[in-house]
């Protein structure tokens, strides 16, 4: 073989090489490419599951604390409820570190395993009682926390109504039972004595139908069957029918009604509902009155324009830490418990009112004076 031969063999041989080198890095920069666009996708598929983790738990309620964590229990993101109540978040931080919480790890360790689809759980952190929601999309998990005090003392309250419900039942049926053998044994051929058990005995009827009446309106508006059908009523019309109903009641009880209000005066009103929020003051209102007591109707406008019926006793009062907590669901204060009742009469009104557009609230009459008074507030037309 001569020098030329072995000359272009070389040269053939380097220009091999030079295109496998070219090649080659090609093939890395393909593969390098490749393997950024393969990141880019998790990322983007990550930050896709984030977002919707975000969305599907905090679909409820947008004061819920929100953790987003990994497989790992490294946590990626806290919202701004999440961080007021843990603190800052720091990057490469843990759920146990953050958290503080053993049973918050053992909770999301559960998710991670998936041991439950989509578990849930009430939980105390720290001294305070959540219910914990957790969902695992891909490599990320997100977890949920909403304050369940409320839903506690709701819980308590509903275990409490039945208790007292029971109670209460108890006592009237017990009543009329032994009134209605005393008017079979003895009262038959005995006019005043009959009259006397039947008024007792309707007493304790009034008792049991303001109970299940109470009972039925909160069936309707956790249902939200009670809607307000607003239309232009006379004020008068819808105090006259509740008022008439009650008068009865208060007359066994030696209490009259006395109603000032002008006939020209109309609101907007659903007039059986705003009957009803007029009726559960003035049961109580009859209830709390002392004997030869007086419930006054009367009414003014305030500076917008509204009318704002007054509702006054000359009952014992209100204590002042009270005024605000007698209408809530179920609630009912030591003077309350010594009276037949299911303690959601005033929250019922309330929610009529404010279902009204307009609003319920209490106070005391001024000393020297003892009562109490409650102001219904209606828009105008």
């Amino acid at each position: 073989m001569d020098i030329g031969v072995g000359l272009l063999l070389l040269a053939a041989l380097l220009a091999a090489i030079g295109l496998w080198r070219r090649e080659h890095r090609a093939r890395e920069r393909l593969a390098r490419q490749a393997i950024r666009q393969a990141q880019m996708a998790d990322r983007a598929a990550e930050e896709r599951q984030q977002l919707e983790l975000r969305h599907d738990l905090l679909a409820d309620s947008s004061r819920d604390l929100l953790l987003i964590l990994n497989r790992e229990l490294t946590l990626t993101y806290a919202n701004d409820a999440a961080e007021q109540f843990f603190g800052p978040l720091t990057p490469e931080l843990s759920l146990i570190r953050y958290t503080q919480s053993h049973a918050l790890e053992a909770f999301v360790r559960e998710a991670v395993a998936g041991n439950e689809r989509e578990p849930e759980g009430l939980l105390t952190v720290g001294d305070r009682p959540f219910q914990a929601r957790a969902r695992v999309r891909g490599e990320v998990v997100g977890l949920a926390l909403s304050d369940a005090a409320e839903v506690q003392r709701l819980t308590r309250a509903r275990h409490d109504l039945v208790a007292n419900l029971s109670h209460e039942l108890r006592t009237p049926l017990a009543s009329l039972e032994l009134l209605a053998e005393t008017l079979q044994a003895r009262a038959l051929h005995d006019p005043a004595l009959a009259g006397d058990l039947v008024q007792k005995i309707l007493s304790e009827v009034g008792t049991l139908n303001q109970m299940t009446q109470e009972m039925l309106d909160l069936a309707a508006i956790e249902s939200g069957r009670q809607v307000a059908r607003l239309t232009s009523v006379a004020l008068r019309q819808i105090v006259d029918a509740p008022v008439e109903r009650l008068r009865e009641q208060a007359a066994r009880r030696d209490v009259r009604f006395e109603v000032d209000l002008p006939d020209e005066w109309t609101v907007l009103a659903d007039p059986a509902r705003a009957a009803r929020a007029v009726q559960n003051v003035l049961d109580n209102a009859v209830k709390y009155s002392p004997p030869r007591g007086v419930v006054r109707l009367t009414g003014q406008r305030d500076l917008g324009g509204a009318v704002v019926l007054r509702i006054q006793d000359d009952g014992p009062g209100i204590p002042p830490a009270e005024l605000e907590r007698i209408f809530e669901r179920f609630y009912r204060g030591d003077r309350a418990r010594s009276t037949p009742g299911t303690g959601l009469g005033l929250s019922i009104t309330r929610h009529i009112l404010e279902a009204h557009g307009g609003h319920a609230w209490a106070e005391n009459r001024p000393p020297p004076q003892s009562g109490a008074v409650v102001f219904l507030r209606f828009l105008v037309p």
